[in-house]
Parts: C-alpha cells; sequence; structure tokens
C-alpha cells in the first residue's frame, strides 16, 4: 500500500497543471496512472496525444473544450460529473474558455507514467 498525498502544483509537458498522482515514480505502479489536473483560467493545453496508453477522463470543476482528431475537428464540452475515454494516439486540445474558474479533472490510463507526446503542424 502506498498513499499519495496531494502534492504542489508543477507544469506537465502539454501545457497543463498536475498535482498529485499514482504512477511508477509516486507509488512504483506498474499498469496504473492516475493524477489530478488543471487547465487555468483561459489556458489551453498544446496538441498532443499518449501513445500507447488508454486513458478515462472524470470532470471535476469547471468546464473544459476539448478538440480531438486528426486536424482537431471535432469538438466537445465536458462539464462536473462528465466522463471522457481518449484511445490511444488521438490527438487533442483542452481549452478552459471561463475567465475566472480553473478547470479540474482526474485522469486514469493503463500505463504506469505520464507520458504526452507534442503534436506540432507547420503553417
Amino acid at each position: 500500500m502506498k498513499v499519495v498525498k496531494p502534492a504542489a502544483d508543477h507544469e506537465v509537458p502539454r501545457g497543463v497543471v498536475g498535482g498529485a498522482e499514482i504512477s511508477d515514480v509516486t507509488a512504483g505502479a506498474k499498469d496504473i496512472y492516475l493524477g489530478i489536473f488543471r487547465v487555468d483560467p483561459s489556458a489551453r493545453s498544446r496538441p498532443h496525444y499518449h501513445a500507447s496508453c488508454e486513458s478515462a477522463v472524470y470532470m471535476l470543476r469547471g468546464e473544459l473544450e476539448i478538440q480531438w482528431g486528426d486536424g482537431l475537428e471535432h469538438t466537445t464540452t465536458l462539464v462536473p460529473g462528465d466522463m471522457a475515454y481518449v484511445p490511444p494516439q488521438e490527438t487533442h486540445v483542452l481549452h478552459n474558455r471561463s475567465a475566472d474558474i480553473p478547470a479540474e479533472y482526474v485522469v486514469a490510463r493503463n500505463a504506469a507514467n505520464e507520458e504526452s507526446i507534442e503534436v506540432t503542424w507547420s503553417g
């Protein structure tokens, strides 16, 4: 058993803010990842995907617009209580359109770490 307490905020590579997590680093996990994240008001992540793991999202607070697809052609908005599934290699961007309320959510993955690959488009 390993208990992970709330941790100091830290920016993760794709441009959102992380908090506490269960991972290979914090708990010695082998096949599971669980983390709490925040997108600050008016902020957005960089386009990214997770190469070889599935992700499940549960919205805690605020609203989060998600764009996904090869050209980010799909859009939806998550509100508290919503859940979303993100398959491996699905490019997506998270955008908090609120000017004053952070968007907070929990992510579970079938991998032991928080790896993401940023997508860059020319032009």
